[in-house]
């Protein structure tokens, strides 16, 4: 097992990902895990402030994959996976992963993963995945209308190290399987609430229909409109449903 070999436990820090890249710069080893009871400065993506207050599992893990710079947003994609595995096997509840970075459960967001890279010579020499999930956390502590609890939803309190280790243990899988190659797709797409599913980006004024189709080798989201045009959505800054089956991607970028 490498993801979890060594875990380094934290009371507060300003985020998981801080420490972990500090750690990295001095030489601490692939897989080395950095957790904490709370984050007074925890963020994703695009600049946004994840809140952190205890409850929460945070944890972040240092990476030296062998990869080339193109492969970040596909492995950022595909980590999801295993935070909904170990979530669906420790709640028995099926969540659904919103592209490109979230895990949902009854419609809240409860997960969320930061892979963030240090770069030498336009290539990453390492990385650092960062993962919250708002497990025991108090719903009231969290300030985003969209953010859930999974003890709220699940009923009853759940065990923070069982659940960390369930976490590891798919974490390591997925990320041996994805240095070797395998990428998993139809596994992703079963949980996925966008792929197969109508949805409409908005870029600007302008609004696309249409049925997402699969992942890009680089993880974009592909999709054909209404009117038969292929797009690929590359980045996005939220992910809403319309009406069952369907979803919204507002602000993003997108490309025929």
């Amino acid at each position: 097992m490498l993801i979890g070999r060594r875990v380094l436990v934290k009371g507060e820090v300003d985020s998981t990902n801080t420490a972990a890249k500090a750690l990295a710069l001095d030489g601490e080893p692939e897989g080395t895990v950095v957790t904490a009871k709370r984050q007074t400065g925890g963020r994703g993506r695009t600049g946004r402030t994840w809140e952190s207050p205890e409850g929460g599992v945070y944890l972040s893990i240092i990476l030296r994959p062998e990869l080339p710079a193109t492969d970040l947003t596909l492995l950022t994609v595909l980590s999801c996976l295993p935070v909904a595995q170990a979530i669906e096997e420790v709640c028995h509840a099926v969540p659904s992963i919103k592209w490109p970075n979230d895990v949902k459960l009854n419609d809240r967001k409860v997960a969320g993963v930061l892979v963030e890279a240090c770069y030498r010579g336009g290539e990453p020499r390492f990385l650092v995945m960062g993962i919250g999930v708002n497990l025991n956390t108090d719903p009231s502590a969290l300030a985003a209308p969209e953010a859930g609890s999974l003890k709220d939803m699940c009923g009853h309190e759940l065990d923070p190290e069982h659940f960390l280790n369930v976490l590891l243990f798919k974490l390591d899988d997925m990320y041996a399987r994805f240095r070797k190659g395998e990428r998993d797709l139809d596994t992703y797409q079963r949980y996925s609430e966008s792929l197969g599913q109508d949805i409409e980006v908005r870029l600007g004024d302008q609004k696309v229909r249409g049925k997402g189709m699969h992942l890009d080798p680089d993880g974009s989201l592909v999709f054909r409109s209404e009117d038969g045009m292929i797009y690929r959505a590359t980045s996005v800054h939220d992910v809403v449903p319309l009406d069952r089956g369907q979803v919204r991607f507002e602000t993003g970028n997108v490309h025929k």
